[in-house]
């Protein structure tokens, strides 16, 4: 009977260990759910990768892709910064984004590309380095809504002043996105230098 105790304890505190930092940044996350991209002009927008299906962006990327091209034709961003690193198909998630907006219109000569970033700091990071040998005044992040917040926190980390271009997500099942982003920041804040 005192194990059963036990054992009931430690789940209880396991859930609550979890549970704790859903609560805590939950409104972090749902920050940009009511934010539409694009409200200004921007002379660059930094698209962070995301997953690759078969070296080609998966539903996710493609929706940030999608944000993108959008803001590109209504003239709302003139160059694009595309920031993900090697995956292995054998293709940077930056060149199949660049792949997929060339096909969509987007001239090759307003992408610049950021090829070895493998998790969201090192898109801020990785792409902070290029703005030092590019500048632009004016810059926009598109990432998803729920993952805005923590891109934003590395992007000042860098020296990247940057206004939110969120993207709405139809393919993804943005609670459990949520609730996996509570924890990145907890993991963010613990690793703050």
């Amino acid at each position: 009977m005192q194990f059963k105790k036990w054992i009931l304890f430690a789940t209880a505190l396991m859930a609550l260990l979890i549970l704790l930092p859903v609560a805590v940044f939950w409104n972090c996350v749902s920050r940009y759910d009511d934010v539409q991209p694009g409200t200004g002009h921007y002379q660059l927008g930094i698209v962070l990768g995301a997953a690759l299906w078969d070296g080609k962006p998966s539903p996710a990327l493609k929706e940030r892709c999608q944000t993108a091209i959008m803001l590109y034709q209504q003239g709302k961003v003139d160059y694009l910064l595309l920031s993900g690193g090697p995956e292995e198909e054998g293709i940077t998630e930056a060149e199949s984004m660049k792949q997929f907006l060339v096909a969509h219109g987007v001239p090759g000569n307003r992408i610049i590309l950021e090829k070895r970033s493998t998790n969201t700091k090192e898109n801020m990071q990785y792409s902070a380095a290029i703005l030092k040998q590019k500048p632009f005044a004016s810059i926009t992040v598109i990432t998803h809504d729920y993952h805005m917040y923590r891109a934003l926190q590395y992007a000042k980390w860098f020296g990247i002043k940057a206004d939110p271009s969120p993207v709405h997500s139809k393919v993804l099942f943005v609670p459990y996105h949520k609730a996996r982003e509570c924890l990145a920041l907890v993991k963010q804040q613990l690793l703050k230098k």
